[in-house]
């Protein structure tokens, strides 16, 4: 084959081949970009409008939706979105508004709902979702304190204006009790905390008779005893621990033990009050206990735990 001469058969024929092959390859390479495409998206105002009547089902169209979609109401939702933006923890976006990331980040908590699934809601990628759902997190943490603050040595109001509580719990400032959360952890970690309600972290909070959370400590493992966790509470330094007033006493239930001056045992089984040697009778359908199944009554709103292990 000689290159000098443009009338060479060989040379045409290598040239041909060629061209041939790199007219194959851009063709394998244009069919293989429309298959990456998939489905086209549809434009990008009518995402924008079926985005904002999403919203405007949750929190309008009906007088329950926000309470069943987000696990609170209209009112009080509106309520922590406003505190979120005027303390500057969030602010509205080109793309998302303040209320939009609350309601995502509230879906996926009263839900359990996947990153998928939640961005197939708000018609949002994965990335958004995730980046919105941390940056509420972060908020929602940042005002704690203003919100769950431990109790004083006066005698609440409601003990103070009910018979059937006063005088008899002038001394009691809170109840307290655990509920299990589900925990989804790495795997070197996660068999210490399996327990009988599969993967789970105990959570130890206090509230007051009108079921206000005044102290919560999450991160123990689902196995460990309520007791334990009481004790670690009580060992740890001010502010970080729970608050204990000498001569006054928070309600607790039968797993944790009787201390001075912390808890008052109620015995469920027996519908009994025990505070040394004393023993109170208590119906059944007392208010008493009925308030001291806060947390309870709390996990009857949150959604079951995964009977699949976590990873």
């Amino acid at each position: 084959m000689d290159l000098s001469n443009p009338n060479d058969p060989l040379l045409n024929v290598a040239v041909a081949s060629i061209i041939t092959v790199i007219t194959i390859i851009l063709t394998l390479m244009e069919n293989e970009g429309n298959d990456r495409q998939g489905i086209a998206k549809e434009p990008s105002l009518i995402r924008e409008q079926w985005r904002q009547a999403h919203m405007y089902r949750i929190l309008t169209a009906g007088p329950n939706n926000c309470a069943h979609y987000l696990r609170m109401s209209s009112g009080a939702f509106y309520g922590l979105a406003n505190i979120l933006r005027s303390n500057g923890s969030l602010h509205d976006t080109f793309y998302v508004c303040v209320e939009e990331q609350l309601a995502i980040f509230l879906y996926m908590l009263g839900h359990k709902a996947k990153n998928r699934v939640c961005g197939i809601e708000f018609i949002r990628s994965g990335e958004t979702i995730s980046r919105y759902f941390n940056k509420v997190l972060g908020a929602v943490c940042s005002i704690q304190e203003r919100f769950v603050k431990q109790l004083g040595s006066e005698t609440p109001m409601e003990i103070r204006n009910a018979a059937e509580w006063f005088p008899y719990f002038e001394d009691c400032i809170g109840m307290i009790d655990g509920t299990h959360i589900q925990a989804t952890l790495p795997a070197s970690i996660v068999a210490r905390f399996r327990g009988r309600k599969q993967v789970t972290q105990n959570v130890l909070a206090a509230c007051t008779p009108d079921k206000k959370f005044t102290y919560v400590l999450a991160g123990w493992e689902g196995c460990a005893n309520d007791m334990t966790i009481l004790k670690d509470v009580l060992s740890m330094p001010s502010p970080h621990g729970l608050k204990v007033i000498a001569g006054k006493y928070y309600l607790a239930d039968a797993g944790y033990t009787t201390m001075p001056d912390l808890s008052l045992i109620v015995d469920l089984g027996t519908t009994s009050i025990l505070r040394g040697i004393v023993t109170l009778p208590m119906p059944r359908n007392c208010s008493t206990i009925g308030i001291l199944s806060c947390v309870a009554k709390l996990n009857a709103h949150l959604p079951p735990s995964r009977t699949d292990s976590a990873s």
